[in-house]
This record gives C-alpha cells, structure tokens and sequence, in this order.
C-alpha cells in the first residue's frame, strides 16, 4: 500500500478518556470482539513506571503500543505520534501489522487535549490518521465526585463528542440521572449513551470527521447547535456553554485574524469551540481547543436555510459579551493597497482596536492556570 498516494484514505482514530476507574481499558476490550473492531490498533498512554493497564488489553501485542509517562509527561503526545508512525510504519513494511483503526486510551489522570491538538495539526500524522471521535468515559458511581475534585475529569468531559455513562448496572438509577444531567450541563452537544461492562454499539467509534464536513446530516449532528441554544453554567465550577450567532459576513483575513487572536489571547479558558461562519457568503466549519485551531474546512453547501455564523462554546472563566464581542474582527480587511503595498492608516487603526477587544476582559492568571 501507498501511504503516500492522494487515494490512500487516513485511518480513524479513536480517543478514549475519562477519569481513573471510569471502564476505558473494560470498554478496549469489548470492542475489540466486535467484528468492527477486530483489526483495531491500541495506543495505551498511563500514568507511572510500570504500566497495567496495556496488560489488561486484549489485542495482539503486535498491534499494541504502551506510552510510558502517561499524563504527567509533558511531551505524551509526542510519544503517541511516535507509536502511531511507529505503526503505520510496520503496516506498510508487511502484513503483520495490518490494522483500520487506532484506538488511543488515555490516562486517567490525563488531559486528553494535547493528544487532541496533534491528531489535527501534526502534519504527518493528519496525512495518514483522521480523529473521528472524542469518547469520555464517566463512572456513575463516582464520576460526580470526581468532578467536584479534579479539573481534569471536567475537560475530558467539556471535549467530549460521545459521553458513556459506566457501571449504570451497579449505580442507583437517582445517581446515574444526576451524572447524566450534570454532564449535559458541561456538554450540552455531545452524545449521551449508557453501557454496562463496556458493552457499547462499535459504530459510535466512527463518529463524523472531528472538523466537520460530509453530509449535511453529519455537519448538523457535528455542530449540534440547538443543544447550545440556552446557556448553561455549571454551580460547581466556573463552566459555561452558550452559543453565539453573528448576522454580517465573514471576509477572509477577518476569519484567520479572529481565530488566531482568540487562541492566543483566550485560549487557557477555551474548552472547545465550534461552528460554521459565513465567510463572503460560503459556509467554513471551524473548530478550536484551547490554544490550537483547526484550519477552516469549505463546506460544500449549507446545512440549512440560515446563512448566519454560528458558533458553540464551552468556556473556563470567560464571559459572553466578551467573546460576543471580538466578532468585530471578523469583518477585518487586509488593507493593503494593490499598487502601492502600503497599509492604509485607517485600517491599522482599525486593526488596533480589534485588537483591543481580545485584550479587555481577558482571565486572570489564576484563572488560566486553573484551565489547564
């Protein structure tokens, strides 16, 4: 096979996080005697000098990558592009290492979000793998303690395209509808299912594209706007959803300047970011997690009659007039005079002042640390 030939089509990626004890590695097994699954490569990121975890993973060790560190190491995402060009290296040398798909299970006590960043942006491995799904296991047992305690157990929550309640054949059914309305309060846009011993429909591990695109039902159910329609604030913390609208068009360098000054001076509090802008009439699914932006993705046409930009949100600490606000920067021009190449005053003034907007308002480092 040619990995290199524009035909080859990228391999899905799975992640797989939650909390400490929610059932991910019960879940890798289950789905990997699902004929769906049975070809599945498992990357198994844990935290500490001896792992356990990989060894409770029924997958030949051929398929099988351990990345040692787990979340306390600060480059566990580097480890995990290496095992996955690890892989794809043995896959095109034989037969040996055939897989379709890659499961990446995560540590416990990980934040999901870097490997997140490097399935979408790494240049090599965006070529070969495509992220299709951000699953999040959480523990009806415990998971409302967890995250009341651990910050990280909210983000592996706020990134979430598919939220699995665990253990609902042990927990009371009180506890499980509290875990289940706690975590729509979180994230209102992802999917919610309920499974016992990891038993969970293989199909969900397709998802849609993580950047949108395909069908218009795929970029409908990929937005998910309508569970965005009413704010929600979490009482526990300092979590927020709502979804914004803008009426004016988007011009080009107003969308790139507006989503890079966004990364850079909001990120800390930006759990995750979606939507679909009108940029000079044609419709560009966007999408952010913290500090890293996807390049906007052309959709061939839009998913309904509303030709208004659309965004969701889920925010650390960040307020809602204020994002609302920075969509001044999205009617920015370039400003540059064709004959001459001179900036024209006026619109470095104007650039000046959007910049502003990004600066006003923005967290507190406490704030922004309590983020990460």
């Amino acid at each position: 096979m040619d990995v290199n030939s524009p035909s080859a089509q990228r391999i899905p990626v799975a992640v797989i996080t939650g909390f400490l004890g929610s059932g991910k590695t019960t879940l890798v097994n289950a789905v990997l005697k699902k004929p769906a699954c049975g070809q599945a490569a498992v990357v198994v990121s844990e935290y500490g000098e001896v792992g356990v975890d990989h060894v409770l993973i029924q997958a030949p060790s051929k398929r099988m990558r351990l990345v040692d560190g787990g979340c306390m190491c600060e480059y566990v995402h580097e480890e995990v592009a290496a095992s996955l060009l690890n892989l794809l290296d043995r896959r095109v040398a034989g037969t040996e290492t055939d897989f379709d798909r890659v499961l990446i299970e995560t540590s416990g006590l990980g934040d999901p979000v870097p490997i997140i960043q490097m399935l979408q942006v790494d240049p090599e491995i965006s070529r070969h793998f495509e992220l299709r799904v951000v699953l999040t296991m959480a523990d009806s047992l415990h998971a409302l303690q967890h995250l009341d305690r651990y910050a990280q157990s909210i983000k592996q929550v706020a990134v979430a395209d598919v939220l699995v309640l665990s253990k609902v054949d042990v927990a009371e059914p009180q506890a499980v509808e509290a875990l289940s309305a706690r975590l729509r309060t979180l994230n209102p846009g992802a999917r919610q299912v309920r499974a016992a011993h990891g038993d969970l429909d293989a199909r969900l591990l397709d998802g849609t594209p993580h950047q949108a695109g395909g069908s218009l039902a795929e970029v409908r159910q990929w937005l998910a706007s309508e569970a965005f329609a009413s704010p929600t604030a979490d009482d526990r913390s300092p979590v927020r959803t709502f979804s914004l609208v803008h009426e004016g068009e988007a011009t080009v360098p107003g969308l790139v300047l507006w989503q890079h000054l966004l990364s850079g001076f909001r990120g800390a509090g930006l759990l995750r970011v979606k939507g679909i802008v009108n940029v000079e009439g044609r419709p560009y699914a966007v999408h952010a997690v913290q500090t890293i932006v996807s390049e906007p993705v052309p959709l061939d046409q839009w998913p309904d009659d509303d030709r208004r930009s659309r965004m969701v949100f889920i925010v650390r600490g960040l307020d809602e007039q204020a994002l609302r606000d920075t969509f001044a920067a999205l009617r920015f021009e370039g400003g540059r005079d064709l004959r001459n190449m001179v900036i024209r005053p006026e619109v470095y003034a104007r650039f000046r002042d959007t910049i502003s907007l990004f600066r006003q308002r923005a967290p507190e480092p406490a704030e922004a640390a309590s983020a990460r």
